[in-house]
């Protein structure tokens, strides 16, 4: 099972401290960073706290990193319009000589929404919108001109150049929950990220992760896909210097990957990030 880290720019990382902490994972061999899309941290609508733009700082990880792959879990469908999301995919992975992951999902933070100026319609609304960028990034990036008129969005004869590095285009992962989503992955994405459970977003048991693997692989079977699709999801972790913190996350990422999963997300508390990316390194990875 593959590693990653997660980050959230609205904790209010400075970018020079990001950029450290992702030069850090690629130095002690974790396999990906990727980021939130947020604009805006603190309480839920109070913006108190730095938030640096996910995609811009993907872009400047891009630069900053060598080999670690890099991506956004998950890109509000919303927050930009689909042919410009594509437009700056493609940008980023060019200037990463491709490593970026594109994560997607149908956005959740109706306060965020309501504070840009964005409209929050319905759940199925934004799985409509979800739909429609996903078809018009997949389009732009795998067609000399693309064409589509969408429910919500539409291009007409539009060009996306240069072309992303990856071919036919970065692996796409869609993240939610809920039978439509499934479908939409089933459909478009090289993989799926698993949502976390309630209102809270409490990571899944092993247990329910099995529950969830397999409904996802149902509806894509049910959807008649042909090949496998990959699966990820995020916890949050505190990694000290004992042995008992230790021996907690090997054997959850063991029981994990037991139940399936591909890749894992490790979300670290922002004061001892550093600290625990080096621990992850030196007293984990090689016992996973």
């Amino acid at each position: 099972m593959k590693l990653a880290l997660i980050f959230s720019p609205a904790a209010g990382h400075p970018y020079a401290e990001l950029r450290d902490f992702a030069r850090e994972a690629e130095r002690v061999g974790i396999e990906s960073f990727w980021v939130s899309d947020h604009f805006f941290g603190g309480p839920v609508g109070v913006p108190d706290r730095d938030c640096l733009e996910a995609w811009t700082l993907l872009a400047a990880l891009a630069r900053d990193t060598e080999r670690i792959r890099l991506g956004v879990m998950v890109t509000a469908a919303q927050y930009r319009n689909p042919a410009l999301l594509a437009k700056i995919v493609a940008g980023v992975d060019q200037m990463s000589a491709g490593r970026v992951e594109f994560g997607i999902g149908a956005g959740w933070k109706a306060e965020e929404y309501r504070a840009y100026g964005y409209e929050f319609p319905p759940a199925g609304a934004r799985v409509e919108q979800l739909k429609d960028a996903l078809e018009i990034c997949r389009r732009l990036w795998t067609s000399d001109r693309a064409t589509y008129h969408g429910k919500h969005y539409r291009i007409d004869d539009a060009v996306c150049a240069p072309k992303p590095a990856q071919r036919p285009h970065p692996p796409i992962w869609v993240g939610g929950s809920g039978p439509r989503v499934m479908r939409l992955a089933a459909r478009y994405a090289d993989g799926f990220d698993l949502g976390r459970r309630g209102p809270a977003g409490v990571p899944l048991s092993e247990a329910e992760m099995t529950s969830a693997l397999a409904e996802v692989r149902k509806v894509c079977a049910d959807s008649g896909r042909d090949r496998p699709i990959a699966l990820s999801h995020w916890v949050g972790v505190e990694l000290g210097s004992d042995a008992e913190s230790r021996s907690q996350l090997i054997e959850r990422i063991h029981g994990y990957e037991g139940a399936g999963l591909d890749r894992l997300l490790l979300a670290f508390p922002r004061e001892r990030a550093g600290e625990m990316i080096r621990r992850l390194g030196d007293e984990v990875l090689a016992l996973v």
